[in-house]
C-alpha cells in the first residue's frame, strides 16, 4: 500500500471503507488479521510529505521497512492471539459440557467457539470469536463418519442417518458453518495448532517395535521351557557340585541348550517377520496433498492435516482421513479397500435412486480416488477416522489373544507328565530307603554297621536318582518339535500362496470348524466378467462364436462407448487375466471384445493389435463429429456418437437393460440381420432380463443408431435404436471354488459367506459356489440388519438368540463389519463352541480378522490394515489356498501328535528303567550320557523327523479334531503302553536274564562263577545286586578292600559288553519304532510313503550310523560307556530292535476303546473299522 501512488488530496478525504476500519480500530479490535489493515490505513489516511521527489522516495523507503518489521511482529501476534482466543474458547465449552453432562447426561463435550466474521470483500482469512454456536466436537465428527458407513441403505439412511441422534442436518452447509470453515479459503495457517491440539494430529501412532530380548522373555514364559530350565538347574547342581563327576555338566548344559535353541528359533522368526511387515507398511505411511489454506492452494504431508482442511481430490489420489465433500465434484470413489465391494461410490449430497443410494457425501481415509475432481471438508483425522477406530478394536483383540488350542492341550499335559513323573521320583525314592532300612534289620552286606563315609553317600544317591527320574519323565524334546513343525510347514505353506505371520495360526487351522468368507475377490475373481450374450438367443460369452457382421457391430459397441480411460493391462506375473484400469463394468466389456475378435484364439494382452485397441484407433476420441453423452442417473445410459466413413453418423448406446429396450425399434438376429422389434420379440427380451437377474447377472443392453445428420441433443440422438443384444456381466466365481468348497464339507467344515451384496445376489453366488446345496431352506440367508436387530439389539450379543439361528446360516447379505464382528464372536460362544475362520480384505473387517481364531487377509486385494490384523496372508486371494492351509493345520497337528506317540514311549521306557535302576540296582543301567543321547539327541532327530512329514489328501476326508478332544487319542495311548511294555520286557530280560555273576576282568568269566545265567558274558549290574542273597560273593568285613562297600551300589562292570547290548537294544527299539510312529490313525501299513520324506529317511539312516559309531570306534564308545560287540551280540541286537515292527501289526487287533485318552479334552472315537478302511489311501 505504500508503495501506491496517490492524489495529494485524497488523504483528507478518507473513504467510506476506511472509515468503517478506523472504527475496527478504536473498537480496539485488534484480531491478527486486522491489526496490518488499520496500520496500512493510517499510513493512507496520513498527509503526504512534502519537498523534493528524491526527499520523499526516501522517506517512504524508510516507512516501507518499518512497515514491514511491523507487518511480522503482527502476523506473530495475531497467532498467539488466535491460539489464545481457541484456548479460550475450548476452556469454556468444556466447562459447559461438563456442568451440561451433569445435569442432562449429555454424551459428548461441545468446544464453543467463533463463527463466520468477514471484512465485506477484502478477501481476509476468517476470525473466531466466541458466540453461541457449538462447535462439533472430535467424538461428535467421528460418530458422524461412523453413522454415514454403517448405514448404507435407502431406509437406513432415511431413519438413521437424515433423522440422527445428533440432531444435525447432514449438509456440507451444516459442517462448515460448525468447524468455522470458509470453502473457498480454507483454514487461515494461525489456526492449525490449535485444531490440532483440539481434534489431535493425522497420524495414528505405532507401537515401537518389541526388542528381541522381549520376545525371548516372553518366550520363556512357556510353562514347559521353565520347568525345563528348572530341571536344567538341579541336573547341573548335582552332576557337577554334589556327584563331582567330570561328565555331570552335560545333560544339564544339553537342556539349557534345547530351551535356547526353541526360545531364540521362535524369537528371531517373529521379529524378522515384525520387521518385514513395518518396513513394508512405512513406504505407504506418508503421502502428500493438496490443500487449501489463506485461499491458497499448498501441497504438504498428509500427516499435517487437520479437522477443517479442505483437501483438492482428483483421481489416483488415496484419501488419508474421513471427510465430507463439498461443492461441485464428479468424485466417484473406490471404497473396495475398506469394505471389499468393488462398486465406485458417487459422491455428492445424499441422492437416491429408487431402492438404491445414489450418491453419499462422506469420503473415508483408505479410499481411492478412480475418477472426477473435488473438494473435501476434513472431519476426522488419525484415531477418531474409521480406520483409526478399526485399529482400536485391533489392539483390544490383541490383548485378548490366547493361546491356540493344541498350544493349551500340551500344556496341560506336560503338567499331567510333571505330575506323574514327581509321583514316580517321590515312590522310587520312598522304596530305596525302605530297601535300605531292610537291609540293616537284616544285616546284608555293607549293611552290618551304619557308615558315615559310605551310607550318607548313599542316601543321597537315592535323592540323585529321583531327581533323575523326575528329569527324564520330561519330554524336553516336545517344544523344539513344536517350534520345528510350524517353522518347517510354514515355509512349505508359502508355496501353496499361504504367508503365516503367526506360527500357531497353522495348527488352530487344522481344528477350524467354520470359515466365514468373503464374496469379491476369495469366491469370486473380483472381475466384473461378461458371461451370457443375447441376440435371439442366448450363447455363453465364452469362446462364443457370431456371426461376421453381428460379431462387428458387438465388438464395436462394446468399445466404442466406453471412457477412454478404461484399459486392460498386462496379467500380473503367474496370472492369466489383464489388469483392469478404470470402470470395471467397461473393462469387462473390452475383454468381451478382445475375445470375441480373436474368436477363440489366446489373447496377447500386451500387444496393440488387440481387438479394443485397434477399434480405438479406427475412432479415435478426436475424430470429427465423436460425441460422448455421459452417462446419467436419471437416463441410467450413455451413448458415443461416432461418424463412419461412408459419411453417417452411428450413436452407440449402452445403459440398464429395461430402459434401453423401451427404446429400441429394431433389433439384430443371431444371424446379423435386423427385423422389427415387436411385442413378442419384446417380451422374449424382457423374460431373458429376468432370467439373468435371477442367476444374479447384471445386465446392460447395446444398441446403435444410424443416421445422416449428427444429432446434438441426447433425447433425439438415443430414440428409434436399434437392440444389438443383451450382455450378463457378473463378478465370477473362481473355477476352483465349488470344488474346494465340496472338500471342505467333506472334511467337516461348514463354508459360510458374507458379503455387502444384496441378499438375492448373494443367494445366486453362494449357490453357485456350492455353499447352500439343492433348494434355499428357511435361515440360509440371512440379511445384516435384520440379523443386527435380533441377536444385537442394542449393540451387545444375545447368545440365546444367536444359538437358535447359527445352525442354519449359511449366507449373509447387505452385512457391516459389525455383522462380521458379532457373527465371529457368536459362533466362538455357542454352545457347540466353534473353531472359527475369518477372510477379509478391507480395513473394516480388520475387528474380525484379530476375533477369529485364525485370520486370512487378502494379499492382493487386502489393505495393510487388513494384513496387520490377519494371522496367515493368502498371497492369491484364492479360496482354494484356504483349504490347502486347512490340510497343513492338520498336517501340522498330526505331525506333532506323531512326535509326541515316539518321544512318550521313548520317556516312558527311559523312566521306568530308571525306577527300576534305582528301586532293584540301586544305579540306572543307562549312565548320564547315554541318557541324554536317548532323552535329547534322538528326540531333536525325531522332531526333525516326525515333524516334517508333508500333507496328504486323506487329512481332507475326516472331520476337525474337536477342541475338547484329548491330544493324546486312545489309539496312540494303546500304541505308546503295548510298545513301551514290550521294551520293557525285553530289556528286562537283557538286564536279569544275561551276565554271569562271577570272578573275573572285562567281559569274560576268569574265576569262579556265582550264578550262570543265559550266554557267557559278564554281569554289568552292580555288585551290590548280585551279592545279594549269594553265598560266598560277600568278603567278610576284615578282608574288604577300602573303597569295597561304596563302589558296591554302582555298576561293578565298569564298561561291559552286557550293559552296552541293554543301551544298544533300547537304541535300536527307538529308531525302528519311530517309523510305527509315523502313523497313528491305526493304519496298518506303516511304509507307506516313507520313500517321499527325504528328511525322514535321513535322520533315521544318520541315526543308525551313529548308534554303530557310538558302540564301536574306540575312544568314543569308551566315553559313552560302551565297548565292542560281537557279530552275533549285533545281529541279536537288530533282531530284537526290529520286533517291534512286525509286533505293531498284532497290537492293531487290540481294540483302542480299552485305553484312555490323554493330554487334556475328552476321549475321542478312534473307530477301528474306519481307520482301517482309510489306511489303504495312498499319499498324494
Amino acid at each position: 500500500s505504500l508503495g501506491r501512488r496517490r492524489h495529494p488530496l485524497s488523504s483528507s478525504l478518507p473513504t467510506r471503507r476506511e472509515g468503517e476500519r478506523a472504527a475496527v480500530c478504536r473498537n480496539g479490535l485488534l484480531q491478527a488479521p486486522r491489526v496490518s489493515q488499520c496500520f496500512e490505513m493510517s499510513v493512507q489516511s496520513a498527509p503526504p510529505k512534502l519537498g523534493k521527489e528524491a526527499n520523499e522516495t526516501e522517506d517512504m523507503k524508510t516507512l516501507k521497512a518499518e512497515n514491514e518489521a511491523l507487518q511480522a511482529k503482527v502476523q506473530a501476534l495475531g497467532k498467539k492471539v488466535s491460539n489464545l482466543q481457541w484456548q479460550l474458547a475450548l476452556a469454556r465449552s468444556t466447562k459447559k459440557s461438563a456442568t451440561m453432562m451433569a445435569i442432562s447426561g449429555t454424551r459428548h463435550t461441545r468446544a464453543r467457539l467463533s463463527s463466520f466474521h468477514r471484512d465485506d470483500g477484502s478477501g481476509d482469512a476468517l476470525s473466531l470469536q466466541s458466540d453461541d454456536h457449538d462447535m462439533l466436537s472430535r467424538e461428535e465428527l467421528s460418530d458422524v463418519m461412523k453413522l454415514t458407513f454403517d448405514n448404507t441403505t435407502v431406509d437406513d439412511v432415511k431413519h438413521s442417518v437424515l433423522d440422527n441422534n445428533l440432531k444435525l442436518p447432514m449438509k456440507a452447509e451444516t459442517f462448515l458453518q460448525k468447524l468455522k470453515v470458509d470453502p473457498d479459503m480454507g483454514i487461515p495457517e494461525a489456526e492449525v495448532e490449535a485444531r490440532k491440539s483440539q481434534y489431535g494430529s493425522n497420524v495414528i501412532p505405532v507401537e515401537d517395535q518389541t526388542p528381541l530380548w522381549e520376545l525371548m522373555l516372553e518366550a520363556l514364559k512357556d510353562p514347559t521351557l521353565i520347568f525345563l530350565c528348572f530341571a536344567a538347574v538341579v541336573s547341573l547342581i548335582i552332576g557337577v557340585f554334589v556327584e563331582q563327576d567330570p561328565m555331570g555338566w552335560l545333560e544339564g548344559t544339553a537342556i539349557l541348550t534345547a530351551v535356547f535353541v526353541v526360545v531364540m528359533v521362535g524369537s528371531v522368526n517373529d521379529y524378522q517377520k515384525e520387521s518385514q511387515f513395518r518396513a513394508l507398511n512405512a513406504k505407504k505411511d506418508d503421502m502428500m496433498v493438496y490443500v487449501l489454506r489463506d485461499g491458497q492452494k499448498k501441497t504438504m504431508s498428509c500427516h499435517e492435516l487437520v479437522v477443517g482442511d479442505i483437501v483438492l481430490l482428483s483421481g489416483g489420489d488415496i484419501v488419508s482421513c474421513d471427510g465430507y465433500v463439498v461443492g461441485r465434484n464428479d468424485l466417484a470413489i473406490s471404497e473396495k479397500m475398506l469394505t471389499g465391494e468393488p462398486v465406485l461410490k458417487k459422491k455428492g449430497e445424499y441422492k437416491f435412486d429408487g431402492d438404491k443410494v445414489g450418491q453419499t457425501p462422506t469420503i473415508f481415509g483408505g479410499t481411492f480416488v478412480q475418477e472426477g475432481e473435488g473438494r473435501m471438508l476434513v472431519m476426522a483425522v488419525g484415531t477418531a477416522t474409521y480406520q483409526g477406530t478399526m485399529k482400536t478394536k485391533m489392539d483390544e483383540a490383541d490383548a485378548e489373544h490366547a493361546r491356540s488350542v493344541l498350544q493349551t492341550k500340551l500344556d496341560d499335559m506336560t503338567n499331567e507328565i510333571t505330575k506323574a513323573g514327581a509321583a514316580f521320583a517321590i515312590f522310587t525314592v520312598i522304596v530305596l530307603c525302605i530297601r535300605m532300612a531292610w537291609s540293616f534289620h537284616t544285616g546284608l552286606c555293607c549293611k552290618e554297621a551304619w557308615d558315615h563315609h559310605v551310607h550318607w553317600s548313599e542316601l543321597l544317591s537315592f535323592l540323585i536318582s529321583g531327581v533323575t527320574i523326575f528329569v527324564v519323565a520330561v519330554p524336553e524334546g516336545l517344544p523344539l518339535a513344536v517350534t520345528i513343525a510350524l517353522a518347517f510347514s510354514v515355509k512349505k505353506m508359502l508355496k501353496d500362496q499361504n504367508l503365516v505371520r503367526h506360527l500357531s495360526a497353522c495348527e488352530t487351522m487344522g481344528g477350524a470348524t467354520t470359515i466365514c468368507s468373503d464374496k469379491t475377490g476369495t469366491l469370486t475373481t473380483s472381475k466384473m466378467t461378461v458371461v451370457k450374450i443375447f441376440c435371439s438367443e442366448v450363447f455363453d460369452a465364452e469362446g462364443a462364436k457370431l456371426p461376421p457382421a453381428l460379431n462387428k457391430i458387438f465388438i464395436q459397441a462394446a468399445v466404442i462407448n466406453t471412457m477412454s480411460k478404461t484399459n486392460l493391462s498386462p496379467p500380473l506375473e503367474g496370472l492369466k487375466e489383464p489388469v483392469y484400469q478404470g470402470n470395471d463394468t467397461e473393462c469387462g466389456l473390452l475383454v468381451m471384445a478382445n475375445n470375441l475378435g480373436a474368436e477363440g484364439g489366446r489373447v496377447d494382452y500386451s500387444s496393440e493389435q488387440q481387438e479394443y485397441k485397434k477399434i480405438r484407433r479406427e475412432f479415435p476420441e478426436d475424430q470429427e463429429g465423436r460425441k460422448q453423452f455421459t452417462f446419467s442417473s436419471d437416463r441410467k445410459r450413455m451413448s458415443t456418437r461416432i461418424k463412419t466413413s461412408d459419411g453417417k453418423y452411428k450413436i452407440f448406446t449402452k445403459g440398464a437393460a429395461e430402459m434401453v429396450v423401451e427404446l429400441c425399434t429394431q433389433r439384430y438376429r443371431a444371424d446379423g440381420s435386423i427385423e422389427p422389434f415387436d411385442a413378442s420379440a419384446k417380451k422374449h427380451t424382457m423374460d431373458v432380463i429376468e432370467k439373468f437377474a435371477d442367476e444374479a447377472l447384471r445386465t446392460i443392453a447395446l444398441a446403435v443408431r444410424v443416421t445422416d445428420s449428427p444429432i446434438d441433443d441426447v433425447k433425439e440422438a438415443e430414440k428409434d435404436l436399434t437392440l444389438i443384444g443383451l450382455v450378463g456381466i457378473e463378478d465370477p466365481v473362481r473355477k476352483e471354488v465349488p470344488d474346494a468348497i465340496k472338500k471342505c464339507r467333506a472334511a467337516g467344515i461348514v463354508v459360510r459367506m458374507v458379503t455387502g451384496d444384496n441378499m438375492k445376489t448373494a443367494a445366486a453366488i453362494a449357490k453357485k459356489c456350492g455353499i447352500i446345496e439343492g433348494e434355499e431352506k428357511p435361515g440360509n440367508v440371512w440379511d445384516g440388519k435384520t440379523f443386527r436387530e435380533l441377536v444385537a439389539p442394542n449393540g451387545k450379543l444375545d447368545q440365546e438368540k444367536f444359538n437358535g439361528i447359527w445352525k442354519d446360516l449359511l449366507v449373509m447379505g447387505r452385512s457391516t463389519p459389525l455383522d462380521k464382528h458379532h457373527l465371529v464372536s457368536g459362533l466362538q460362544a455357542c454352545n457347540e463352541r466353534q473353531t472359527v475362520a475369518v477372510t477379509g480384505d478391507g480395513t473394516n473387517d480388520a475387528p474380525a480378522l484379530k476375533k477369529a481364531d485364525v485370520g486370512f487377509a487378502m494379499g492382493i486385494q487386502g489393505t495393510d490394515v487388513a494384513k496387520n490384523a490377519s494371522d496367515v496372508i493368502i498371497m492369491d486371494d484364492n479360496f482354494v489356498s484356504i483349504v490347502a492351509a486347512v490340510k497343513w493345520g492338520r498336517c501340522v497337528y498330526d505331525n506333532i501328535c506323531k512326535f509326541l506317540q515316539f518321544q512318550l514311549t521313548v520317556n516312558i521306557t527311559a523312566c521306568s528303567l530308571a525306577c527300576v535302576g534305582a528301586a532293584i540296582l540301586t544305579e540306572s543301567p543307562l549312565n548320564a550320557i547315554q541318557m541324554l543321547w536317548v532323552n535329547l539327541i534322538m528326540d531333536s532327530f525325531a522332531s526333525l523327523a516326525l515333524a516334517t512329514e508333508d500333507p496328504t489328501a486323506a487329512l481332507l476326508t475326516r472331520k476337525p479334531y474337536p477342541r475338547d478332544q484329548a491330544v493324546l487319542s486312545q489309539t496312540m495311548v494303546r500304541n505308546m503302553v503295548l510298545h513301551s511294555t514290550w521294551q520293557l520286557l525285553v530289556l528286562s530280560a537283557l538286564i536279569f536274564g544275561l551276565g554271569d555273576v562271577c570272578e573275573g576282568h572285562g567281559d569274560v568269566c576268569t574265576g569262579k562263577v556265582y550264578v550262570d545265567y543265559y550266554g557267557s558274558i559278564k554281569s554289568g549290574r552292580p555288585g551290590a545286586f548280585d551279592m545279594d542273597g549269594v553265598e560266598g560273593a560277600c568278603p567278610a568285613v576284615a578282608e574288604r578292600a577300602a573303597d569295597f562297600c561304596s563302589e558296591a551300589h554302582k555298576g561293578g562292570g565298569g564298561k561291559s559288553q552286557h550293559y552296552t547290548m541293554v543301551f544298544n537294544v533300547f537304541v535300536l527299539m527307538q529308531i525302528f519304532n519311530e517309523i510305527n510312529a509315523r502313523k497313528i490313525h491305526n493304519e496298518l501299513n506303516v511304509f507307506d510313503g516313507v520313500l517321499k520324506n527325504k528328511i525322514f529317511l535321513i535322520i533315521v539312516i544318520g541315526t543308525l550310523v551313529t548308534q554303530i559309531a557310538l558302540v564301536e570306534i574306540p575312544g568314543l564308545n569308551t566315553a559313552f560307556g560302551c565297548t565292542h560287540l560281537t557279530q552275533d551280540q549285533w545281529m541279536a541286537c537288530l533282531l530284537l530292535g526290529a520286533s517291534v515292527i512286525p509286533l505293531n501289526v498284532l497290537f492293531h487287533l487290540v481294540p483302542p476303546s480299552l485305553f484312555p485318552a490323554g493330554g487334556g479334552g475328552i476321549p475321542d472315537d478312534d473307530d477301528e473299522d474306519e481307520e482301517e478302511e482309510g489306511s489303504g489311501k495312498k499319499d498324494e
